[in-house]
């Protein structure tokens, strides 16, 4: 079982490195390459952040197992062996947090291997209705306004650029006020007539001198 070689050899190199120091024990600084260097190929890392938490997973187990040996010493004090048995414990902690985290890492990787092609491409935008298109909602929603008034419920409705270039509700209100001005003009010549026809009888009923 080998390291891929999508992995920078720089990188491989330094982590390696430092593995090989924890297995330097039995003096062979060759077999301690060696043995980082499988114990890193099974966890079948296949990118530098996986190889990074690889490399964590074994630096927190093994310095895990360092402190819990050192805490079997028979002159260590109650107090060195609480200290060095809750080191394991952080250790262990923290090699398991590593280990899930690879976990997700690499289902991820898997996963986006075997979706299709199709399935990954970015879904193309919705398209916004055009001018053309919003057009008719907007014509269609003035009609219930109009139709309320009680007095333009039987005309047509025209766009804004057929009526002069005002909107409806300008146009609306031209036509109230010609309305308002046509009542007072009538109201006007109403009184007017009748102001006449009561003068000559007003004349008539003076007493003759």
């Amino acid at each position: 079982m080998s390291l891929p070689a999508t992995i920078a050899p720089d990188v491989l190199d330094i982590i390696l490195g430092h593995l090989a120091s924890l297995f330097l024990s039995a003096g062979d600084p060759t077999a301690a390459r060696h043995a980082a260097s499988q114990m890193l190929a099974a966890y079948k890392v296949e990118t530098e952040q996986e190889l990074h938490l690889a490399a964590d997973i074994i630096s927190f187990g093994l310095h895990a197992l360092e402190a819990l040996s050192q805490a079997t010493a028979p002159d260590r004090s109650l107090n060195q062996v609480l200290r060095l048995r809750g080191s394991a414990v952080s250790l262990s902690r923290e090699s398991h947090k590593a280990q899930r985290k690879l976990d997700q890492l690499q289902r991820a990787r898997r996963a986006a291997a075997h979706q299709p092609a199709a399935e990954i491409q970015p879904e193309a935008p919705a398209s916004r209705p055009d001018a053309t298109q919003a057009q008719p909602l907007i014509d269609n929603a003035t009609g219930p306004i109009e139709n309320a008034t009680g007095e333009l419920a039987n005309k047509p409705i025209e766009p804004a650029g057929k009526n002069n270039g005002m909107t409806w509700t300008q146009s609306y209100r031209q036509r109230q006020t010609s309305k308002r001005l046509a009542k007072k003009m009538l109201k006007a010549q109403v009184r007017q007539v009748a102001e006449q026809g009561a003068m000559p009888a007003a004349q008539d009923a003076r007493p003759a001198a």
